[in-house]
């Protein structure tokens, strides 16, 4: 979810530079011209969320969900993370100064939101803290609160006097199958969502020549 919000709105403002400093001379509105973006963008997300939600179904056994029915947490994180993503995309749209420029920021971007996700190792102290700068991070949130994925943990055991090797994940409070966590996480994903508009909104304002 995340490389479809972000690929698909990297180029969207920076490939129309020349037009849009022509419009904007004449009667082109900021506030219009990033809504009608923004607008489109939310349409393409519906559908490509019912895309992404459809083969997941098809793929893979849907988990019992404690909080909501499966196929709804699925679909309403799965566009609200490509909502954060694509606003995410159009602010550094508003910073790069080519096509390809936006093209080769994907890696710079993508890199540190799989590594601070959470997913691939526990994450402490300053990384913990870098990690709520991260859309992944609140993303993971949301779905493993929805799977309950603490639940997952195996019960440390021994056996024969042996001690069995730590469990490949620990419990924690970022996926705790509750609410207050699953609704804190959809926020603070429609708070990324917000903030890159806003900052994208400021970039875009500086652009002005008049």
């Amino acid at each position: 979810a995340l490389w479809v919000g972000l690929s698909s709105s990297l180029q969207e403002i920076v490939k129309e530079s020349s037009i849009y400093a022509r419009e904007r001379l004449v009667n082109l509105g900021l506030f219009p011209y990033l809504g009608s973006k923004v607008l489109i963008r939310s349409g393409l997300a519906i559908l490509q969320t019912i895309l992404i939600v459809t083969i997941v179904l098809y793929g893979f056994k849907a988990p019992t969900s404690e909080l909501l029915d499966w196929k709804i947490g699925l679909g309403i994180t799965t566009f609200l993370t490509i909502i954060a993503a694509t606003s995410l995309g159009l602010m550094v749209s508003t910073l790069v100064k080519n096509e390809s420029e936006a093209n080769n920021t994907i890696p710079l971007i993508l890199l540190p939101q799989i590594i601070f996700s959470g997913v691939i190792f526990k994450l402490k102290g300053l990384a913990s803290t870098l990690s709520w700068l991260m859309v992944s991070r609140w993303s993971m949130g949301a779905y493993g609160a929805l799977v309950n994925v603490n639940s997952m943990v195996p019960e440390q055991s021994s056996r024969f006097g042996l001690k069995l090797p730590p469990p490949p994940f620990e419990a924690t409070p970022v996926y705790d199958a509750t609410w207050q966590n699953l609704i804190l996480n959809w926020l603070l994903l429609c708070l990324h969502t917000g903030v890159y508009l806003i900052i994208a909104f400021r970039l875009q304002k500086r652009k002005d020549i008049f």
